[in-house]
């Protein structure tokens, strides 16, 4: 447990002599990766709890190291590393009971049939047969019927099958990110696999697709334009880093 955090406080304290070495304030470095002073400083002092998610705080380790002339990167697996060695607990399988389900079907005897009952069979295969010949009769006229609809009416409903609009049909999550304003920093997470991590610049936008879900974390999401499967959605009430999920 002590080596564990101490590692931790290594990862804390190579960030924060970089950003001494290179005579950078926290709010100099909140301005140049726009991420909140709280989180940077918070990150500093290993006081990871104070950063609202795992996620958020891969992202800070990753960009601030890239930031100061780290390898962000592997600041990132070392913290993953320690983490995983804290929460990870073995959990005994509790056992599966198989239970066999088995299908009876029940035996039925053939009844034979006496020769006095042989009339009243012959009598009710007729019936069946005079039935069964009415159905068909009645199917019969029901589709000559069908088929004399006139022609113009059929033409006249492919035409307008032909001219209806056709929405376009998406895969999955696309998601259209556009900086309209001032700057932000991201991370953007598709299907649990981080594919993209940091600073959009006004006027700059990105693309990406996911077959079930991408995860957003927004350094500034007021600067944002944001498009989900074609449809632009209105301006985020919010200010500031949040934390924002789409879905198919």
């Amino acid at each position: 447990m002590e080596e564990t955090v101490m590692d931790m406080e290594n990862v804390s304290n190579m960030l924060k002599e970089a950003r001494l070495a290179k005579g950078l304030s926290l709010e100099e470095a909140e301005a140049a990766t726009s991420i909140r002073k709280l989180y940077l400083d918070a990150v500093e002092k290993g006081e990871f709890e104070k950063v609202p998610g795992e996620v958020f705080a891969k992202g800070i380790i990753r960009t601030y190291g890239n930031f100061l002339g780290l390898n962000g990167p592997e600041l990132v697996n070392i913290y993953k590393a320690q983490t995983s060695g804290l929460t990870k607990e073995a959990v005994a399988p509790k056992p599966i009971r198989m239970v066999e389900k088995i299908s009876v079907s029940p035996q039925i005897k053939p009844e034979r049939v006496s020769s006095g009952n042989w009339a009243s069979y012959v009598a009710v295969l007729a019936l069946v047969i005079v039935v069964a010949g009415g159905i068909a009769w009645f199917m019969n006229t029901d589709s000559m019927s069908e088929e004399a609809v006139p022609a113009a009416q059929q033409q006249e409903t492919a035409v307008t099958s032909e001219n209806a609009v056709q929405t376009p049909v998406y895969e999955g999550v696309n998601l259209e990110l556009k900086c309209v304003s001032d700057r932000c920093w991201m991370e953007v997470t598709a299907d649990n696999e981080v594919v993209y991590s940091g600073i959009m610049e006004a006027g700059q936008s990105q693309a990406f697709k996911a077959k079930e879900n991408i995860s957003v974390h927004y350094g500034n999401i007021g600067a944002m334009e944001i498009t989900v499967n074609g449809k632009t959605l209105p301006k985020d009430p919010e200010v500031g880093s949040v934390v924002r999920t789409y879905k198919k």
